[in-house]
This record gives C-alpha cells, sequence and structure tokens, in this order.
C-alpha cells in the first residue's frame, strides 16, 4: 500500500509547508526528537509552536488559577513560549488570537492517565 504525504492527509501540514518548507519543518522537527510540532492554523495565518514541555504546562496552571490573570493571559503566554515561528498576526491581532486562544485548550490535552491508591 502506498504511503500518503502528510501534507495530503492534512490540510493544516499542507499550510505549513507551503508557508515554511518541508526541509525548515523537519529541521524544527529534529530539535524535538521524538516529539511533534505543534501546527496552528488560524484563517490564512499559520504558526509553528514546540511540543509542550512540563515547565510551559506549569506556568500556564499557574496563571489561569491565578487572581490577577485569567485564560487569555496564560494562552498568550503560552503561545510565545512555545513559539517557534508563523505569522505574527496570531499572537498581536486580538481577532486572530481569539481563535488560538481556544486551540490552546488542545495543546495542552496530554496523553490519558490514571490514578489509583492500593
Amino acid at each position: 500500500m502506498e504511503k500518503k504525504d502528510k501534507a495530503t492527509v492534512n490540510p493544516v501540514i499542507a499550510l505549513a509547508e507551503q508557508k515554511f518548507g518541508k526541509e525548515k519543518l523537519a529541521e524544527l522537527q529534529a530539535q524535538f526528537p521524538g516529539r511533534k510540532l505543534n501546527i496552528l492554523v488560524v484563517e490564512d495565518k499559520v504558526a509553528v509552536l514546540m511540543p509542550l514541555t512540563p515547565k510551559a504546562l506549569s506556568n500556564y496552571t499557574r496563571m489561569v488559577m491565578g487572581k490577577d490573570t485569567g485564560i487569555d493571559d496564560a494562552a498568550r503566554m503560552l503561545i510565545n513560549e512555545l513559539w517557534l515561528g508563523g505569522d505574527d498576526e496570531i499572537r498581536d491581532d486580538d481577532e486572530y488570537f481569539m481563535s488560538a486562544m481556544i486551540e490552546v485548550q488542545n495543546l495542552i490535552e496530554v496523553k490519558k492517565s490514571a490514578f489509583g491508591k492500593y
């Protein structure tokens, strides 16, 4: 069976490859062996984010729980902390950022786990 190109299967990947090129994405990916880059698309704007780190998740959670900050501040901090490149409008223009902020929730979903005491 013929293996399909990532861009053929996923339009988000296709936009990222069009914006950055396969070589640049491969170069960025090589910095995080065994992990996947996060591609964020808002309309025609594209950004590449590094994989979520424990420190970034901790900072995000601390900001969400903080009294002086809200989810918007936490999402902006997380996007900025993980940002590898892309269209700055995603970070700087509120119309784009509001959509990106919603996608941050998908970014922080990590592997399902369970806990029990015996």
